[in-house]
């Protein structure tokens, strides 16, 4: 899989800035392997980055918050908005859109009061298994997110959002996260718990290198997605058509 692969390369990336800590230094060169300054940080028992510093989730959200439950509020299909939940969301930063729920636009407007969602917020599926996300990278138009999907915008002026997307799909964030995931059915975070994780805060220009450096990473998979979606659409139109006759091979 393609997008697979994509993200693979994402979350090398991430580990080879943010973990290793072997992002660019101003001549280009690996910064802790050339000897960049390093200072121990008695929280994470360990050295980061001199002038990084160490906080929370809710440091570096501005809002967070979620789509909405159709109990009382709206009737699901009808319409021909997708309803996402956390099925919805993958492992390989795209939305499957297959099997969604649809609503009606009134029943969107409703639920986009409270969901919120824009360029730039991260969805995160709030149930297990952790890690799976989606950067919104285009306006969505024709779909929202039910109360099982988180929706999160970050503090621009402390991090970038690609930072935060793939601190959510980081090994270290996903364990920590498993293991402090409650429920008796479906195990998954409460938001409370998820803004008080624990996090490193970059350098400000690190994090935006660092954005300008996946972006076409970033726009592949979105591309990718989207001509998959069309394809999936066109199957279901046209396999039923054949199927009963309607058309054939040589049409």
């Amino acid at each position: 899989m393609i997008n697979d692969n994509l993200q693979h390369q994402l979350k090398l990336l991430y580990d080879y800035w943010f973990t290793q800590f072997d992002f660019p230094d101003k001549n280009g060169k690996p910064y802790r392997a050339s000897g960049g300054a390093m200072v121990w940080n008695e929280q994470l028992k360990r050295e980061i980055p001199q002038y990084w510093s160490i906080g929370t989730v809710s440091d570096c959200v501005e809002k967070i918050s979620t789509g909405l439950n159709p109990r009382d509020n709206f009737v699901l299909g009808n319409g021909s908005i997708r309803y996402i939940t956390v099925k919805n969301l993958t492992t390989t930063g795209s939305l499957d859109f297959s099997g969604c729920d649809m609503i009606d636009e009134k029943a969107r407007a409703i639920v986009h009061r409270r969901s919120d969602i824009s360029v730039g917020d991260i969805l995160f599926a709030s149930i297990a298994p952790l890690g799976r996300c989606y950067l919104i990278q285009q306006e969505p138009t024709n779909w929202d997110i039910n109360e099982s999907v988180f929706s999160i915008r970050s503090k621009t002026d402390k991090i970038t959002p690609e930072y935060l997307y793939l601190f959510f799909q980081s090994d270290s964030f996903i364990q920590k996260a498993t293991n402090t995931s409650t429920g008796s059915i479906f195990k998954g975070i409460r938001i409370n718990t998820l803004l008080d994780t624990k996090m490193i805060i970059p350098n400000l220009q690190v994090c935006r290198n660092f954005t300008e450096a996946i972006k076409p990473l970033l726009a592949e998979i979105n591309n990718n997605s989207a001509e998959t979606a069309r394809l999936t659409a066109l199957r279901d139109w046209l396999l039923p058509m054949l199927m009963n006759g309607q058309a054939t091979i040589s049409d």
